[in-house]
């Protein structure tokens, strides 16, 4: 993949045995800090979000932030950007999809989390006008990565959902299938690659990893967890 080879950056998604999930006697700095090693990086500092299903996009380092298992995580957000080196943004991800804007102009990166709501409100897009706003970013100089989501066949949705993206995006019948008079499948991949493109992306620069974290068990799912017991994958990255 083409945006692993830019110098300036490290990042991947975990797979199982890493949980990011914070429970009794998991700690999801740690998982970060073995997850970085694994990817061949270091980090002074790791910081989290609070994932509040939004569309709010916080700089790091911030005052908004609280210490968290020895790091920091964001109040009432779901995307960070930074400029600064050896600081480690997360995404913590069970079927919603990770996306990540890197600027080898700026040196800057956004890490996102784009559940379904986020997605509505196309925050990965906002992402990309901030690191413009902030940084200098010239969407066309950015390379975007869309991590292992919940996939077509699989993200079932209610027909109130499927509404709500009919309003909000023009393409919307091309993402949607029809499953029962109730249920229909939304297509939440190419979803962000059309917002993506709508920032400013070019296609080009836009990867994709096609796993399905419903179906792909080397991955967590909400979806297809077993009572309350569930793990979370995440997005890990840092600019070197």
């Amino acid at each position: 993949m083409f945006i692993l080879q830019c110098a300036g950056i490290r990042f991947g998604v975990s797979q199982k045995p890493y949980n990011f999930r914070a429970t009794e006697g998991n700690a999801p700095a740690s998982a970060a800090h073995r997850f970085l090693s694994e990817i061949g990086a270091t980090a002074d500092s790791v910081w989290f979000m609070d994932q509040t299903h939004s569309d709010h996009v916080r700089i790091v380092p911030t005052h908004h932030a609280r210490p968290y298992y020895g790091e920091y995580i964001v109040a009432d957000c779901d995307a960070l950007i930074t400029d600064k080196k050896h600081i480690a943004l997360v995404s913590r991800v069970a079927d919603c999809t990770p996306i990540l804007l890197y600027d080898p102009v700026q040196q800057v990166q956004a890490c996102i989390h784009s559940g379904w709501r986020p997605t509505l409100a196309r925050i990965a897009k906002k992402a990309a006008a901030a690191l413009r706003t902030h940084y200098g970013t010239e969407p066309s100089d950015l390379y975007a990565f869309i991590g292992p989501t919940i996939g077509k066949d699989s993200f079932q949705v209610g027909n109130e959902v499927s509404a709500l993206w009919r309003d909000a995006f023009d393409f919307a019948e091309s993402v949607i299938t029809y499953d029962d008079p109730e249920h229909d499948y939304i297509d939440i991949r190419e979803t962000n690659r059309r917002i993506l493109l709508e920032a400013g992306v070019l296609p080009a620069r836009i990867a994709i990893d096609p796993a399905d974290t419903m179906t792909d068990r080397r991955y967590h799912s909400y979806r297809n967890r077993t009572g309350d017991d569930y793990g979370t994958n995440a997005l890990v990255s840092v600019l070197v």
